[in-house]
């Protein structure tokens, strides 16, 4: 059935919409008003792919993409796809990189293929497969939306580790997906309205922003998210999890020996890179002069001979430039410097949190988004980056020092305790195992309180702990389970960075540590191969011996850091007062909350993020304008 302005069921538009989106009705038909609703979260999305468009409905569901074309650049390669059949279509965000496997095995059960892109694989996979089986065989970064119109079924599905995104909400008579919140915000009738509960977890320091947004009725797909949605309503799970796939037998029976180790690993690390070059369009890396950006920049180097490299350069403060340069140089790339100063950094501060749907809460956001910007300007379209190496490898200070939490049951110090007492201790310790636990055993009263505010990250804690009780000694258990949580914690908010402020720029950020038997791999090493001699990351430093200066090897982990200086004085806007009547904080503490504000640059960028993102979101104020605020509050503060 058609409508007044509607596309008849099954059409193609690929004339008036603009990324990955769609509206589901609950009941009755789509119509006119849903169609212009994916044409408002398709604009919303404009960035995410300017390459092309597409729409599809039928009479339950509407689609939307916005096309970033990096393999089959063919307008065959468009999306939404349809099987040959019209029984089954795909919106597809991300990439699959073993698809070319995934290819042959299903040609060999007769499929027949039209393109040389991975999104028909994809949707081959799904509906030959089904998803159950086919999204598990995914070894790559995606958020999807499959339609099966031969059971009249819709799935969403995110990859495991949540590198790619797709938010949710949900309606009296529809449900509404999308790549971004600010799309779904863009439909109407959806109300713009914040959840003070979620700008309170943020600014005490909770890793919120892969699986949770600050709107109010809106939802994202966890890592590893598998929805169906058909007329019984929302069937929520997930398809994989470190808690189900770890055997912990295997970390404590492992017997091979140093070299064994970091030839397998080597020959992942080769691979994963191989697979992560495939691209049809022009691709960099980002070099930090870091172990793991320069291991992924020399070894992509084989496969793109033509590839330059990336690192910003802040203008005051550290830089990470000449450690970026040392590897460059030593693997025969051109290194590109990406200038940040005080001016570009305020102007481009509301932009990140505009994208970011958060506060921004480190400065390395704005900098991640200068350095896409100028990748894009170059013709750049795909950039590689070692995140996942620290959580997977054990690089981070907090989990080397989680095994310090645990000496107590070390050898000599247990023989001076009796094994009551050490037993008593334990199972209050086990409820927060980790350095990043919140709270301690001294703090039990404010860690209970606090595991009821984020209970499905706090309470994962002593549970990945438990699961890995065949590991010893507690303190080793103790450290690789702080890595598996951080897979959760930390991890996701530096994969939702970087693929909200890639993609403002209309760049893909891919991550070729974050390939599946490579995490299989790592999370099944034992504490000698990731901490020993002192040392982070032991056997990934090994393999990184063989392929970049030696000096960038053994330097001391800094992080990414950017000046003080950069933000001084724009404290002043929290004399605004959105941030002030979301928290209803009394207006005798916001001077309190100002001066800490100029004090620490950390709760500084926290408050002052979180005012930008009201005043953006609830305040209607443009990104422009808020530079022009950031400006005036320094110039007050002088």
């Amino acid at each position: 059935m058609s409508f007044a302005g509607a596309h008849e069921p099954g059409q193609i538009d690929r004339q008036t919409m603009c990324g990955i989106a769609g509206v589901w009705r609950k009941r009755g038909p789509i119509g006119g008003g849903d169609l212009a609703d994916v044409a408002r979260m398709m604009q919303a999305l404009v960035h995410r792919g300017p390459d092309d468009h597409a729409t599809w409905n039928d009479s339950r569901l509407a689609l939307g993409h916005r096309r970033l074309s990096i393999i089959d650049l063919s307008t065959a390669a468009r999306e939404p796809m349809l099987t040959t059949c019209s029984q089954g279509v795909l919106v597809y965000n991300g990439e699959v990189y073993n698809y070319r496997s995934l290819r042959d095995t299903l040609r060999a059960e007769g499929r027949i293929f039209r393109t040389v892109s991975d999104t028909e694989v994809v949707l081959q996979a799904l509906h030959h497969w089904g998803p159950d089986k086919a999204i598990p065989l995914f070894d790559g970064m995606f958020s999807l939306a499959y339609f099966d119109a031969r059971v009249g079924a819709l799935w969403l599905a995110r990859d495991r580790l949540g590198i790619k995104p797709m938010s949710v909400a949900e309606t009296g008579d529809r449900i509404l997906f999308a790549s971004e919140d600010k799309a779904i915000l863009a439909c109407d009738g959806i109300a713009r309205d914040v959840d003070a509960r979620e700008i309170t977890l943020r600014l005490a320091w909770q890793s919120r922003d892969s699986s949770s947004s600050l709107f109010k009725g809106m939802e994202r797909l966890p890592p590893a998210g598998l929805w169906k949605i058909s007329d019984a309503g929302i069937e929520k799970r997930c398809f994989w999890h470190v808690l189900d796939v770890l055997d912990a037998a295997r970390i404590a029976g492992d017997r091979a020996t140093d070299a064994e180790h970091m030839a397998t690993l080597e020959a992942l690390i080769r691979d994963s890179v191989e697979l992560h070059c495939i691209a049809d369009a022009s691709l960099a890396s980002a070099c930090s002069g870091g172990v793991d950006s320069g291991l992924v920049t020399t070894l992509a180097k084989r496969s793109r001979p033509e590839m330059n490299a990336y690192v910003v350069d802040p203008r005051i403060g550290h830089s990470e430039a000449e450690d970026a340069e040392r590897t460059a140089r030593h693997a025969g790339v051109t290194l590109h410097r990406v200038p940040v100063d005080k001016d570009r950094f305020l102007e481009l501060w509301p932009r990140a949190v505009w994208h970011l749907e958060s506060d921004g809460w480190h400065a390395s956001h704005v900098c991640l988004l200068a350095l896409a910007e100028q990748c894009r300007a170059d013709g750049v379209k795909v950039l590689l980056t070692g995140e996942g190496a620290d959580e997977l490898f054990g690089g981070y200070d907090w989990q080397e020092a989680s095994m310090g939490l645990w000496r107590h049951w070390s050898w000599p110090g247990r023989l001076f305790r009796s094994k009551r007492r050490l037993a008593s201790r334990f199972e209050r310790q086990r409820q927060a195992p980790f350095r990043t636990s919140i709270g301690s055993t001294h703090g039990w009263d404010r860690n209970i309180v606090l595991r009821s505010l984020s209970p499905e990250l706090n309470f994962l804690q002593s549970k990945i702990f438990d699961r890995l009780e065949p590991v010893a000694p507690l303190g080793d258990r103790a450290f690789l389970g702080c890595c598996l949580h951080d897979m959760y914690a930390h991890l996701q908010d530096l994969l939702n960075r970087h693929d909200r402020l890639s993609m403002a720029a209309s760049v893909e950020l891919r991550v070729p540590f974050l390939e599946n038997r490579l995490i299989d791999f790592a999370i099944h090493l034992p504490r000698r191969h990731k901490y020993r001699q002192k040392q982070g990351k032991w056997l990934l430093k090994k393999v990184a011996e063989k392929h970049i200066p030696l000096q960038n090897v053994k330097a001391k982990k800094n992080g990414f850091q950017v000046s003080a200086n950069f933000t001084a004085g724009t404290q002043g806007l929290l004399r605004g007062g959105f941030l002030r009547d979301a928290m209803k904080w009394p207006a005798s503490s916001v001077e309190d909350l100002i001066d800490l504000a100029r004090r620490d640059q950390p709760s500084r960028l926290r408050l002052v993020g979180m005012e930008l993102f009201l005043r953006l979101h609830v305040g209607g104020e443009t990104t422009s304008q808020l530079t022009e605020a950031l400006h005036a509050a320094v110039g007050d503060a002088r």
